[in-house]
């Protein structure tokens, strides 16, 4: 009976250890192990156990992603002091989660404070406009930053969100007088650039006209000239004296003149006649 009941207090009392040494995980979470005050392993999701007494979880590490708000005041190369606010989505890494527990003592300060320091030191040599515009640039620059860090640390940036710059108003308003301006230099820049595609282009057409022009005129005087030399050919084969076909051709290019004139209004016609021995008085039409 005493075997008996020795044997039922062992089984009662292994029974008790190992109920004792069950340890339940939740989802998203991990447990750091210690055996004597040494680190031992990490507890995943699920049921686990440890040995009661020699084992003990000292910490439990949120797997969660973590939003990290904070914000920055930088000054931006032109002397204009600029509040930056950043979000950082962190995330403890569930294969380094030991990491996460022991390396760092307050991780969302210290993270916080490095992607701080990260973004004064790359917005030291930015201008306000830039800053404005390339936030997506300052988020990478601080992701790529940070990034081998943190893994040392048990962490994972998952994103870094630098938002809308905040300034006073007098500096908001000098800014957009800036852009503004920029804005109109550029429009006119492009205005003047076309006006002068269109001088250029109405040049183009007004010297191709011209030479067109005088290829007609050209033209005209030699088919005139062959047609006058060809009239004169046949005056003198029907017996007209030369003086006779030079005055013709005076009288026909005086009466043209003075034809042109009339049409066309505003102009002088001096009439000079027989040589310039008699001259009739000057008309304007």
């Amino acid at each position: 009976m005493e075997i008996v009941g020795l044997g039922t207090l062992i089984l009662v009392g292994l029974i008790g250890l190992a109920l004792a040494g069950l340890r339940i995980i939740n989802q998203q979470s991990a447990a750091v192990v210690e055996t004597f005050g040494k680190y031992s392993r990490t507890l995943t999701p699920g049921l686990n156990w440890i040995i009661p007494v020699v084992q003990q979880i000292v910490a439990k590490v949120d797997l969660r992603l973590q939003e990290l708000r904070s914000e920055v005041e930088v000054k931006s190369i032109d002397n204009v002091f600029v509040k930056l606010p950043v979000t950082l989505m962190v995330q403890a890494m569930p294969d380094r989660a030991s990491q996460a527990h022991y390396r760092l003592v307050n991780p969302r300060e210290q993270i916080t404070t490095w992607a701080l320091n990260v973004l004064r030191a790359t917005t030291a040599g930015l201008k306000l406009s830039d800053l404005f515009e390339d936030r997506e640039t300052l988020a990478a620059e601080v992701r790529n930053s940070l990034e081998a860090r943190m893994k040392e640390y048990g962490y994972e940036i998952i994103s870094v969100l630098v938002d809308q710059p905040s300034v006073s108003e007098e500096v908001q308003l000098s800014f957009n007088r800036v852009v503004a301006s920029k804005r109109e230099r550029e429009a006119a820049e492009q205005e003047a650039a076309a006006k002068k595609i269109r001088i250029l282009a109405e040049a183009e057409a007004e010297a191709e006209s011209q030479i067109l022009r005088a290829r007609g005129i050209a033209e005209a005087r030699g088919i005139l000239a062959k047609s006058l030399a060809s009239a004169v050919s046949e005056a003198k084969q029907q017996g007209i004296s030369e003086n006779d076909i030079m005055h013709l051709l005076l009288e026909t290019n005086r009466l043209d003149t003075i034809k042109y004139a009339a049409e066309h209004g505003k102009l002088v016609v001096m009439d000079v006649r027989d040589g310039g021995r008699g001259m009739t008085p000057t008309v304007q039409i």
